[in-house]
This record gives C-alpha cells, sequence and structure tokens, in this order.
C-alpha cells in the first residue's frame, strides 16, 4: 500500500468516526480509564522488579547481616558491630562496602531542640548508594574507621527549614550531645536513605565513628559482642568474581575464628551465620507481593474493559454494513476492507492509550503523594521505558483484536450481492453461545476482581475496626530526658514528680501518668522464659507507672498495679495482657508466678491481668499479647490527657520541664491520635482503593452484560414478537430468557469462586488478606443479583414493547 493510499484510508477512517462521536468518546474514555490504571500498576511492578536502581553495580550489591542462633531460638538480622567491623576487614571479598547505622537524637543549637534521624556511615557508602549532593563535598576520607571525623551533611529539607535554603550553611555547627559537628554538605532534594534502614527518612549523615553507642562512653555501656542492633548493616559490592556462597563461607570462617570473643561474651549463643541478600530484595521486603497482586487485579479491570470495548465494535458492524458493501461494489477487495476496519480501531486505540498515559502521570503523581515513606521505591516510579513500551504494544493488540472482532462480524463473502437490500444479511448476528460465553467471561473476571477486593478489604476492614485497647483521643505520650544525666539513682524518683506537676500546670491538662505508649512505629518486643528455661511466645513490651492504666483507660482485668517497690527497681514484677496470660498458662491462673525477663537471677512477678493492647501492626503477630514492666527512670516518659478540642505542643511541654531541669529536652513527643492514623494509614487508604476497584469493575460489567443482552435480545425480536402475538405470557418469557442467561452467570461465579479459593489456599503469605465467610456469602449474593438485574433489564425492554411493533422490525 503506498503512502497516499494510505493517506487516503485514514482520512476516510477520521471522517468515518466523526459521524459517530458518542461511539468514540465511550470507547476512548473506557479504555483510557482502566489502562491508565494498568500503567500505574505496571510503573509499580517495574519499579520493584525491573527498573534499575539508582546505586552502583545493582547486580553484585548485597546487604549482610548477622543471624544468631541459641539452642532454643533464632534471631536473624540483630547485627553485634563487633562482628560486623570483623567481616568488614575481609576486603579481598569487596569491590566496595560500608557500615551503615541509623538512631535518632536531639539537636540542641537548632530551633526546639528537634530530634532528627542520625545515618552513620564509613567512606564508601557515599560513592556505592551514589548520593547526589546539592552543595558542598562529602565527608572527608579517613584512615581509620575508628578515626573520628566531626563534620556532617544535612538533608534538603533540613537546610530549608532551618537555614533558608542559603549557601552559609557550610561551616555552620550543630550540637549533638554536647560535640559540634561542622556542616560540609547538602544533600540533594531527590535523595533518601535505604527504606529498610529508616524508612528513607535520613536526615543527617556522619561518620561511622561518630556514633556514641559503639566508639564512644557517654551513653552508657554497649558491649561489642552482646549489644545488636537491627538497624546496623553491612554493605558491600562484590568482586565480579565473588559469589554470594564464597562470600558465606568465608564470613562464617571469620565469625569461628572469634568464636571465643563472643561466646566467653555470651555462653548461650551457639553459632553466628551470615546473611546475604542482593539489595533490591532487602530494599522491596516483601512489598513486591503487593505489586503483583495490584497488577494482576488491574488486569482483571483492562479484560473486563476490553469485552466490554467489543461490545462497543459489535454494535458498531452494523453501522459499517453499507459503506461496506458500497465500497465492495466499487471493487475494493477484501484486504483493504479490513485494513480500513484495522485503521479505524487503530486510531480509536491510539487515542485511548495517549489519553490514558495522561491519566496515568497524575495518577503516579497522587499514588506518591499518598504511599509516600510508606512503601519502598515509590518515590522513582516514572512512566519508564517498560511503561512506553507496553503502551505501543498494547495499541497494536488491541487494534488487531478488534479489528478482528469487527471483521468476524460482517459477512465478506456476501457483500457484493448484499447491495439489492441495502446491505442486509452482511452482518452475521452473535450466536447464543457467543451470548452466554461473552457473559460468562466478563462476569468471571468481575467476580475474581470483586472476591480478591473482598479479601484485602476485610483484612483493612478488621484491623480499622478492632478495638486498640487503650485511649488516644486527646492523648500525647512524651519522653523527657536530661542530657549527660548525672542526677544519682534515687534521687531521679523525685524528678519524676516534679515533672508530673509542671505538665499538669499546662492549660487544658487533664492528667498525668507515668509511663509511655507502645503505640508507636518502633515497637519494642520481649520473650519471657520460665523457671524451667522454657521459652513463652514473644508479646510487646512496655514500661508503665502504676497510675498508667487508669488514665489510659486500659482496666486491669485481675491483680493489682505495680508495687512502690517495683517503681524503685527493688522487686521484679509484671502486668501481662489477657492474651499473654493465657499464652503463658493455658486454662490456668498465671498471678502469682514467676518468669525470668531481664534479670537472669531473679524473677518477675506475674501481679496482674490487663486488658489485650492491639497494636494495628503488629496484631497477626503477637495477638494482642503484652507486657507491661515497670518504668525505671532511665527516662522520663510521660502519658498526658487534654481537655476535647485542645492541643498540646512540643514548646508547652519545652516550657514546662525548663523549670524543673534546665538542660531537660523531648527525646520523644507523640499525638497518639495521629500515631494511630499513621500507623493504619495504609489500611484506610486500600479500604477506599478496594472500594473505588470494585464499583469501578461492576459498573463496567454491567455495561458489558447490558450491552452483550442488548444486542443479543434485539436479533431476538421478530422470534419473540411471534411468541407474543401467538399469546405466550410474559413470565413464560422472562422464565425463557433467564434461563439462557443463569447458567452462564452461575457458571462464571461458580469458577471464579474456585480460583479465588485456590489461589488463597496455595498462596505463601495471607498477610494481605482475611477470610470472613459471612462478607463473602453476602458479596456472592450481591454479584448474582447484580448480574441477573443487569440481564432482566434488557429482557423488560424488549417484552414490555407491542408484539405488532417487534414483528414490523
Amino acid at each position: 500500500m503506498t503512502l497516499m493510499q494510505l493517506q487516503r484510508q485514514t482520512t476516510l477512517a477520521i471522517k468515518s468516526l466523526l459521524q459517530v462521536p458518542s461511539f468514540c468518546i465511550t470507547l476512548v474514555l473506557t479504555l483510557a480509564l482502566t489502562l491508565s490504571c494498568f500503567f500505574v500498576a505496571l510503573s509499580l511492578f517495574s519499579g520493584f522488579f525491573i527498573k534499575p536502581l539508582d546505586i552502583e553495580s545493582e547486580s553484585r550489591f548485597v546487604v549482610i547481616e548477622q543471624n544468631n542462633i541459641y539452642q532454643d531460638r533464632v534471631f536473624e538480622g540483630m547485627q553485634s558491630v563487633q562482628n560486623m567491623l570483623n567481616w568488614r576487614q575481609t576486603e579481598a571479598l569487596y569491590q566496595k562496602r560500608a557500615l551503615i547505622s541509623s538512631f535518632s537524637d536531639v539537636v540542641e543549637n537548632l530551633p526546639g531542640s528537634p530530634k532528627l534521624t542520625l545515618s552513620f556511615v564509613s567512606d564508601d557508602y557515599f560513592t556505592m548508594m551514589k548520593m547526589p549532593l546539592a552543595l558542598g563535598r562529602y565527608l572527608t576520607t579517613t584512615e581509620d574507621i575508628n578515626q573520628k571525623n566531626p563534620e556532617v551533611i544535612i538533608s534538603y529539607p533540613l537546610w530549608q527549614k532551618y537555614f533558608n535554603g542559603e549557601a552559609r550553611v557550610l561551616g555552620a555547627s550543630l550540637r549533638i550531645v554536647d560535640k559540634l559537628y561542622t556542616v560540609v554538605g547538602v544533600a540533594a532534594q531527590a535523595y533518601s536513605d535505604p527504606y529498610f534502614l529508616n524508612q528513607g527518612k535520613g536526615e543527617l549523615w556522619l561518620s561511622f565513628s561518630e556514633n556514641e553507642r559503639f566508639f564512644g562512653t557517654k551513653r552508657g555501656e554497649y558491649h561489642p559482642w552482646t549489644s545488636r542492633q537491627e538497624n546496623l548493616k553491612l554493605l558491600a559490592i562484590l568482586t565480579e568474581q565473588g559469589t554470594h556462597s564464597t562470600l558465606a563461607q568465608q564470613l562464617y570462617q571469620n565469625s569461628l575464628r572469634h568464636r571465643g570473643e563472643w561466646q566467653s561474651a555470651e555462653q548461650e549463643l551457639q553459632d553466628i551465620k551470615p546473611i546475604i541478600r542482593l539489595y533490591r530484595d532487602v530494599e522491596v521486603a516483601g512489598h513486591d507481593t503487593l505489586a503483583i497482586v495490584v497488577l494482576l487485579s488491574v488486569m482483571c479491570l483492562v479484560l473486563i474493559a476490553i469485552f466490554n470495548v467489543s461490545n462497543l465494535f459489535i454494535s458498531r458492524a452494523h453501522t459499517l454494513q453499507q459503506q461496506l458493501v458500497l465500497q465492495a461494489m466499487l471493487g475494493a477487495k477484501r484486504g483493504v476492507l479490513f485494513r480500513g476496519i484495522f485503521l479505524e480501531a487503530l486510531l480509536l486505540v491510539a487515542s485511548a492509550v495517549v489519553v490514558g498515559l495522561f491519566f496515568a502521570a497524575w495518577q503516579l503523581r497522587l499514588v506518591q503523594s499518598l504511599t509516600h515513606s510508606y512503601l519502598p521505591l515509590i518515590d522513582t516510579l516514572s512512566l519508564d521505558s517498560t511503561v512506553l513500551l507496553s503502551a505501543v504494544l498494547i495499541v497494536l493488540l488491541l487494534a488487531l483484536l478488534f479489528a478482528f472482532v469487527t471483521s468476524r462480524m460482517v459477512n465478506f463473502n456476501q457483500l457484493s450481492q448484499s447491495i439489492r437490500t441495502s446491505g442486509k444479511g452482511s452482518v452475521k448476528a452473535l450466536s447464543m453461545q457467543m451470548t452466554k460465553t461473552l457473559v460468562a467471561v466478563q462476569l468471571f473476571f468481575t467476580t475474581v476482581l470483586v472476591l480478591g477486593a473482598t479479601l484485602v478489604l476485610s483484612k483493612s476492614a478488621d484491623t480499622l475496626l478492632r478495638p486498640l485497647g487503650t485511649q488516644v483521643d486527646n492523648m500525647y505520650s512524651v519522653m523527657l530526658h536530661i542530657p549527660n544525666d548525672s542526677t544519682p539513682f534515687p534521687k531521679r524518683y523525685t524528678h519524676i514528680e516534679d515533672f508530673k506537676q509542671a505538665l499538669r500546670k499546662i492549660p487544658g491538662v487533664v492528667g498525668v501518668a507515668h509511663g509511655e505508649s507502645p503505640l508507636q512505629n518502633d515497637l519494642a518486643v520481649v520473650a519471657m522464659r520460665d523457671l524451667a528455661g522454657e521459652w513463652m511466645p514473644s508479646m510487646i513490651r512496655a514500661n508503665v507507672g502504676p497510675d498508667y492504666f487508669s488514665l489510659t483507660g486500659l482496666s486491669l482485668i485481675a491483680g493489682r498495679t505495680f508495687s512502690e517497690a517495683a517503681i524503685r527497681g527493688d522487686k521484679e514484677e509484671v502486668i501481662v495482657s489477657e492474651a499473654a496470660a493465657h499464652a503463658l498458662k493455658p486454662g490456668g491462673n498465671v498471678l502469682g508466678d514467676t518468669f525470668f525477663i531481664f534479670n537472669p537471677d531473679v524473677p518477675a512477678e506475674v501481679v496482674g491481668i490487663s486488658q489485650n493492647f492491639n497494636h494495628p501492626k503488629r496484631y497477626t503477630e503477637l495477638q494482642g499479647k503484652t507486657a507491661w514492666l515497670p518504668a525505671l527512670p532511665f527516662g522520663y516518659p510521660f502519658i498526658i490527657e487534654m481537655e476535647p478540642d485542645v492541643t498540646l505542643t512540643r514548646a508547652q511541654v519545652q516550657s514546662a520541664i525548663q523549670s524543673v531541669a534546665g538542660q531537660a529536652g523531648i527525646w520523644r513527643f507523640l499525638d497518639l491520635t495521629q500515631t494511630y492514623h499513621k500507623l493504619t494509614y495504609l489500611e484506610r487508604l486500600t479500604l477506599l482503593l478496594s472500594f473505588g476497584l470494585c464499583g469501578f469493575s461492576l459498573l463496567l460489567c454491567g455495561v458489558g452484560i447490558y450491552g452483550v443482552l442488548s444486542y443479543s435480545f434485539e436479533q431476538r425480536r421478530y422470534e419473540f414478537g411471534m411468541r407474543m402475538a401467538l399469546g405466550a405470557k410474559k413470565h413464560r418469557l422472562y422464565r425463557l430468557l433467564i434461563s439462557d442467561t443463569l447458567i452462564p452467570v452461575c457458571a462464571a461465579i461458580f469458577v471464579a469462586v474456585t480460583v479465588v479459593v485456590g489461589l488463597y489456599l496455595s498462596a505463601p503469605s495471607s498477610e494481605w488478606v482475611l477470610v470472613k465467610p459471612s462478607w463473602f456469602l453476602v458479596v456472592l449474593m450481591t454479584l448474582l443479583t447484580f448480574a441477573l438485574f443487569c440481564a432482566v433489564y434488557p429482557m423488560r425492554q424488549l417484552i414490555n414493547s407491542a408484539p405488532m411493533s417487534a414483528i414490523r422490525q
């Protein structure tokens, strides 16, 4: 075909489409909306599986962690600094390597003394992570990892907030624990720390040797072997000849050479083995399953839309019959006619894809703003080459598909003879079997999608509707501290009472209690041992005072609160939740029993049983099991209840505690209502998206089933007109039509339920879903009612028409 012929056919195709604007608009919008969702889901999938990360040598970039093996338990991902230092020294195995650890501390000379996230890194970190700078330089390279280096790089948001984005920031000093650090650089706006370390919230970067927990004496004793940290990692780029198995073997041999050191520090520890994983696997951290589920769900939505649009092309075949007959009589060959149909489909699909990409670009921005810091790699998502290539393939494949659907409806063999009947008979009627198939397939994908969304929705709703067990409205949790506190231990109890009195004087305060709420993202977990040495199930740990329970509304079911001796540290006591009591002593009374917790020589007595505390993020794992321990004055935690509609500010707390101790600061300040909302943010977002997905899929399916059946019944107007003229009652006609549609509807729903149940049972993890049989039944009955309504409505239009009118048509 020449270029001139192509231009002529394109012009004809455009003119033909302009004559049916409603058809074009409906088709383009239907495809564009569904494809935009598909492009967003594909971008998420590409970011997690395909798109290269902006790090050096990704295929050889690994994260090394420590597996601590005891006789009766295993602790994975808890690293001791001495072991990490030893493993770092095996230089022959690495092309580059860097230690990184994360911690939070107060920057004393910034306005408000904010608590910021510190990342302690060794020299190679910046080049390995390809960390871009907006200003300044990297930290000075040191000859030894223990060498002190009082320099700091700050994040871009801190630069804007505290230094107004001015270049004078270079050379400024930040005071952390009475030590001054000189600002030498500003990280670029787009950079963030690894998500697996601190959810990408790095704000200050210092030399690894500046971590006072490992290389200082001001923060107390941190044993190099027994003080393990989850947020301490060894990052490494292997040599081109290096393999994971070789590295694991040599690191294990290294730990064996130091067996005497770590066993003398902890005799129960039997072995230390390395855990080596690719950086991408650690960063994604199981969220790849989410990307797959989202992509499969949206693909179901796209398939429903494709069947829906196919119905439009089937209807379009009727409007093309006279045009095709005329072209055939003028000598057009079958290939020319098909190319014309294909060109129309190509123009429509290409328009839909372009509009879909435009929608997807805005949807990506919305997704990034809604899920920033809640999902890894979310800020790197874009309409990358994978998405654009898929868009081109979709244009070609869908254009061919819709051209094929239209051409199958046109009887090319009778075009030349059908001019005598004005084109009648040139379009094939859709068979009843094909009608049933189209209805069943659309309903199958819709049922799969809706049932899958129901499983996810059930999980989110269960989390949001589950009672937390403690009051959060108008409640605040604050942790106060005194830098370099040299106050003798007994006198610190006086500080507790003085701080309480000062906090009560804040306007709007209803009550103050000693203790810290466990409603936090970095949840502390503890495991007890009975007197026989058997380990009990893990449970949440929280340090609280005797007045904590009455203020927070967490009732004591049995027993009592802590004694004065326990609060003074002279006696070991513990209060457990109802679920923990059952786990510690199933079917028995745990009050008065003793268990080893932290003191290996003196067991703690269970003196009370409280209601369950159901942490929204860890409920599946911990099931409300909680251990409440006496809050000893290592820090100064308090729960503050405010009057309704009265907000407590950090500045009010800071001003109040200054009257007690001039150097006192705020280590942690949490609005428990906001904290709870943050912890359940993804659940609430998932709930809304599940409802939206169900509604959109039902809308597409309903329109599709209505379109197919309307077309099919239109083909049978004469048959039913004759039946009505001969006296057939309406209820008999309804039974006849419903019998034709009920079988494919029920079959589609049955197969869909089987597929969903099979996928659920075969899935390795069900942390995203929850099965509620009552919800399942309600959804199935709703789907069945919905499908029958979509089938009955076009029947009603046909049966209510006059018999003679149907015969004439």
